[in-house]
């Protein structure tokens, strides 16, 4: 509905909207046929893994109703949408929970030695 509304010219409009629309679709039939992965996050020192691979730099962002868990695993950089109809308050609490004291224990102190 933008490009329509758009000032693009005439000629150009339809094409660019029916363009924009199939590479939308192409997007959300990617992600959907993407497969579910498996997240431990253990307490204390444990490794956290994503389908038993070792992750570094987990990060865990509220933004609103979404959580986004990002985390890197071998030089590349991934994430986790978690909307609020696909994980319950509960399981949303314990993911916070579990993230803030990973994040803690593997923080720098804050004093000086």
């Amino acid at each position: 509905m933008a490009i329509l509304t758009s000032g693009l010219p005439d000629p150009y409009r339809w094409p660019a909207a029916l363009l924009a629309t199939a590479l939308a679709a192409g997007q959300g039939w990617r992600h959907a046929r993407q497969p579910g992965c498996r997240i431990v996050i253990l307490p204390g020192d444990a490794l956290v893994t994503v389908d038993a691979v070792p992750v570094d730099e987990l990060t865990l962002h509220d933004r609103g109703w979404l959580l986004q868990l990002q985390w890197r695993c071998q030089g590349r950089r991934h994430a986790r949408l978690f909307w609020p109809d696909t994980l319950p308050p509960v399981a949303r609490r314990e993911l916070r929970l579990a993230v803030r004291a990973y994040c803690i224990s593997r923080s720098r102190p804050a004093v000086a030695p």
